[in-house]
Parts: structure tokens; sequence; C-alpha cells
């Protein structure tokens, strides 16, 4: 059977001190039966409100003090119900105890996340990457500020979570931090994987979230065609860090090579089999999958050229710069070629689709070039590409027009819909 139970917070009047402000005090009522105690804060007596049952001072320290008894409030409630869940019946002192001495078993989902965060620090270089690392931090920030937004704490015990959590938090994301579908749908996933997380360690025992559903927004996947692959090729940048820059997307144009294995590419990488053909073999940053990639001539020509002269198998192949100075340059180049859009990771994309699966190169060669982990996300390229066929196709009937035509066999000209002129 539950017991009623209740907190009130009074100012004691009696024990006024020397400099005018009264000692705060609360009062936990279950059943009828009172136990008082001392919040441990006093207050001007012309600032507390005896109706709200807070101060109505705005000063930083007024505002820390009602944050200080919201938190009593929720902690009590949290502590009854487990109280009740525990032993089945509650006792003022018990519940007194509780929220005074706090329970040092009860999980926290911030302190929970900050502690996972700080393991996989641990493995950033190893088996981790940074930008992973990275993506958890900030979805824990984000956490962070929706926590102290909507409930006004600086966390929140697992047993407080409900279904409601996650979709407040959704609608936080896009809402109140302007965050992309796709920023939205990696921020939530890391949330729920912490609570799937904490159901295996045992902290909870049933995932409040497990039937909320959060889908990624559908991408376009963007490459240079050949036409424009040819300008970037045949078009040297006056400014030579703009021009180096160039160089390093057109090497990853004729290699998939990402960004961070280009950027980590050192001469183990690099050997020249029997036949003297030049490969590249690499585990992926991201993934950790196996890479293999023939060179062509052009990367070949560039690795000849500009390969570091320092040969150790550990040193660097290439001096590449960090990301956000390829960014500005890559803004530079797209500006001075005319291009819609350029990003370095085009230059992958643009391998698989106009490089290799244009000019018929089998989709499961492609998967090893590319070190995917599953054949599927390279099959995303050939839809990319079948796509490009329809765009082609559409551009070619709109250039043959009615320049051909047929009077053998009856058979529709070029600028005739055969289906129209069947009768049905």
């Amino acid at each position: 059977m539950r017991s009623t139970f209740n907190i009130l917070f009074y100012i004691n009047r009696n024990k006024q001190k020397k400099n005018g402000k009264c000692p705060l005090m609360g009062k936990i009522t279950v059943d009828g039966k009172v136990s008082q105690f001392s919040i441990k804060e006093e207050i001007e007596p012309s600032l507390w409100s005896v109706k709200k049952g807070c101060s109505i001072g705005e000063s930083k320290s007024d505002k820390e003090l009602n944050r200080k008894l919201k938190e009593y409030r929720q902690s009590l409630r949290v502590y009854y119900d487990r109280l009740v869940e525990e032993n089945a019946y509650v006792t003022v002192e018990s519940l007194k105890d509780a929220l005074l001495k706090g329970d040092s078993h009860e999980a926290m989902l911030l302190s929970e996340f900050k502690a996972h965060n700080e393991e996989y620090l641990k493995s950033v270089g190893i088996s981790k990457s940074k930008g992973s690392y990275y993506s958890y931090v900030h979805a824990y920030k984000s956490l962070e500020k929706f926590i102290n937004h909507k409930y006004d704490v600086t966390d929140i015990a697992f047993r407080e979570l409900q279904y409601s959590f996650i979709e407040d938090f959704d609608f936080f994301l896009r809402v109140n931090l302007n965050f992309a579908a796709n920023t939205v749908f990696n921020v939530v996933m890391k949330l729920k994987y912490m609570i799937h997380r904490a159901c295996h360690k045992g902290i909870i025992h049933k995932n409040p979230f497990a039937d909320f559903v959060c889908k990624p927004e559908a991408t376009t996947r963007r490459w240079l065609s050949k036409a424009e692959l040819d300008l970037i090729l045949q078009t040297p940048m006056k400014d030579k860090d703009a021009e180096w820059v160039r160089i390093l997307f057109i090497f990853s144009a004729f290699t998939g090579l990402a960004f961070a294995d280009l950027y980590n590419l050192k001469h183990k990488n690099i050997s020249v089999d029997k036949n003297g053909i030049t490969w590249i073999r690499i585990n992926r940053k991201k993934t950790g999958t196996g890479s293999i990639i023939p060179m062509l001539a052009i990367p070949q020509n560039i690795y000849n050229k500009y390969k570091t002269q320092d040969i150790n198998p550990e040193s660097k192949v290439f001096d590449v710069p960090y990301y956000t100075l390829i960014l500005f340059y890559l803004k530079k180049i797209k500006k001075t070629l005319g291009f819609e859009a350029l990003n370095f990771h085009m230059s992958r994309h643009s391998y698989a689709t106009t490089v290799c699966l244009s000019h018929g190169v089998p989709i499961e060669t492609l998967s090893r070039m590319m070190g995917h982990k599953n054949i599927s996300t390279t099959q995303i390229y050939a839809k990319i590409t079948n796509k490009k066929v329809e765009e082609d196709m559409q551009i070619l009937e709109k250039r043959i027009g009615n320049k051909y035509r047929s009077s053998q066999y009856n058979l529709p000209d070029s600028s005739q819909n055969p289906q129209k002129q069947i009768a049905i």
C-alpha cells in the first residue's frame, strides 16, 4: 500500500541571525508523521514566498537556492518510488535519510555518459577514432543542455527516465538547437546507446526508449562528372596552397582514399608487386577495414613527384594540411572552377562512380578497394550510377528530339510517344 507524502520548505523566523537572514528548513510528511531537517541555507524574510515555497529574489544566489529546492522535490519522488519498490513500505525517517544522505548507488544519466566518454577516449588511436569520440562529446553536451533547460537540474537519475524524455529531447534538438535531421539522429542514437548500455550493466531493467524510432534523412552522395573531373585535372591553381589541395583531391579521386586515410598514409602502406604494379594497402581509420587499391597512372605520377623525401616506413607519404585548411582552399577551387559544390569527400564518391563503376569495375572489386565492411554500402554508389544513367538518357532524348524518323514498318518517329498510338 502506497503512503501519502509531502515536502514543505519554510523559514525559521524564531532563529533570525544578526545579518537579518533566517535559516531555511524542510519538513517531510509521510502518512501524517512529520520529520524536519535543515537545508543549510539562509534567506532574507522579505525574499521568501510562503505560498510558492521558494525565493522570489532575482539574484544568482536566489536562483541557485530555488534550483536546489527543486532538486530536493524531484529527489524525494525518486527516493520514495525506490523505497516502495524495494521495501513496499516507507517511513518518514527512511525517506529523510535517503534524501539527506543521498543514494550512493543511484546511477545518474550524465554521470554515466561522462564515464563512458572517458573510457572511450582511452581507446582513441587504438581501436576508436577521434572523430567518433567527439561525436559522443557533442551528444553529451546536447543532452546536458536539454536536462538543464527542461528540468533545471545538473543531472537526472536513470530511474526518472520515461518515454516522454526522449520525445522532448528530440524536439529540443530540432527546435531549440536547430539541428539538422541527421544530426538529431546521431545525437538521439547516442542517448539510446547509453540506455542500452545501462540495461546491460544492470543499472535499469527495462529500456524506457525501446519503442522510440528515429530515422536518418536520406542524403544524396555527390560526385564529380567526367567533365568536372577533367576540369579540375586540367586547371592548375595560381595560389600554391590551393594548388597543393587540388593535387591531393585528384590523388583521392583516383584512389578513393578518404581524407583521414590520406592524412595517415605512410610509406609502409605502399608496395610494388612482381608485375610492377604499385598498391596501397591500408586499414581505414573510420572502420578499421582493410582497403587494397592499385594505383592508376595519375596517382602514381603524383606519388612519384610529391612523396616526402623521408622514406622511413613509418613516415607519412604526403604533407597533408589540417582539414580546416583543406576546406578553405576547396572553397577557392570551387569558385575558380564554377562548381556548385565541392568538398573533399566528393573525391572518394567520384572514384566510386565516375572512375570505377561507370567504367565497368565490378561492385565486389570496388567494395574491396573502398574498404567497405558491407557490400550494401557500395551498392549505394551503384544506385547513384543508375540514376546518372537515367539522367543521361533524358538528356540524350532531348538532344535527339525529332532528328530520327522511321518510315519502315509504320514505326513512330522520335518526336512521338509510341504508347499514345496504341489503341486499347
